[in-house]
């Protein structure tokens, strides 16, 4: 499963064939399942972070900031290559990681070489992006003369948008041709399964002595709309629950929305739905209004990434929020 290899391919690059035994890689180390490794190459640093946020760049680097970018938050995989064979060009392993990647259904984002990437024959894109690891000893530093750094740089993404990836091919300073770093995030939103479990009336108490506030993701309204959907039953007669069991509680009930769309229609809906549970829980559970407050947040609030739609999912939320009496 890890230890997959890209072949170089073609007919000029069939001369260059691997035929000294590779090195071992250092312990522990291993491939990401969607993106092979040159034939040749032997990971010579790895660091593997369970969930963190980086981002790519997709564009060229101006001296102040990048024309562009993307972000994305989950397992984050950082792995430095080199070569038993030094005769390897940096272009054969750009266009086998190309070809590879698209074979796989991967979009190039960018794809670019030397001084299109930034001054200094792509140093100064290569140093902002803060993106590689440069944690092994003899690996991996960009070679010191511009003329011989010969740096290349590929951005990709999956077909369904779950893996991000930023790959460089350059000369290296101290040892023999070329090296790899790769830093490639797969996509994952932090505790979704215990976000998601239904609360009990016990949980939700808890969430307001200790923080002060309790999300409630098992508020669910029709699309773009105020209306409560029927499976938000249970989690009403919970909240109504609570608030039989405490007597003395109030509660500002705040509705929060996704960045999709303006700020004022997020705050108008956001408003509107949390509204809307004031009601519900007035009308159907008998609960005093005097003892609710209706607010919205629209999407000033957000509780993790907006760019996936598990981000997302997340933040449409109605949190409880308890008021002094």
């Amino acid at each position: 499963m890890h230890t997959t290899r890209l072949l170089i391919s073609g007919v000029t690059m069939a001369a260059l064939a691997i035929t000294a035994p590779a090195q071992a890689d250092i312990e522990g180390a291993y491939d990401h399942d969607e993106i092979p490794r040159v034939a040749g190459s032997n990971i010579v640093y790895f660091d593997r972070t369970e969930f963190d946020r980086i981002t790519i760049p997709t564009g060229p680097y101006d001296g102040d900031a990048f024309e562009s970018a993307e972000t994305l938050e989950g397992e984050v995989l950082k792995l430095s290559y080199t070569f038993d064979n030094p005769d390897i060009s940096t272009l054969q392993i750009k266009r086998n990681y190309i070809d590879a990647l698209e074979a796989r259904g991967f979009e190039m984002l960018y794809a670019e070489s030397h001084d299109a990437l930034g001054s200094g024959a792509g140093r100064s894109f290569y140093n902002a992006s803060d993106l590689f690891s440069r944690g092994a000893r003899d690996c991996c530093r960009l070679a010191t003369r511009a003329s011989n750094r010969d740096l290349r740089y590929i951005a990709a993404r999956s077909a369904d948008g779950s893996v991000l990836a930023g790959i460089a091919a350059f000369n290296e300073r101290r040892v023999p041709g070329p090296a790899v770093e790769i830093a490639v995030v797969t996509s994952a939103v932090m505790g979704t399964e215990m976000d998601h479990q239904p609360m009990t009336a016990g949980e939700m108490e808890t969430g307001l002595i200790e923080e002060g506030r309790v999300a409630v993701q098992d508020i669910l309204f029709e699309f773009d709309s105020a209306r409560i959907l029927p499976e938000s039953s249970n989690a009403l007669a919970t909240v109504a629950e609570l608030m039989g069991d405490a007597s003395g509680l109030q509660l500002l009930v705040v509705g929060h929305t996704d960045n999709t769309g303006s700020y004022d229609y997020n705050l108008s809906l956001s408003m509107a739905r949390a509204q809307a549970v004031v009601d519900y829980l007035t009308r159907q559970h008998g609960i005093s209004g005097q003892r609710l407050q209706a607010a919205g947040a629209g999407m000033m609030a957000p509780i993790t990434t907006n760019r996936t739609e598990d981000g997302r999912a997340l933040n449409r939320r109605v949190e409880l929020v308890e008021m002094q009496n």
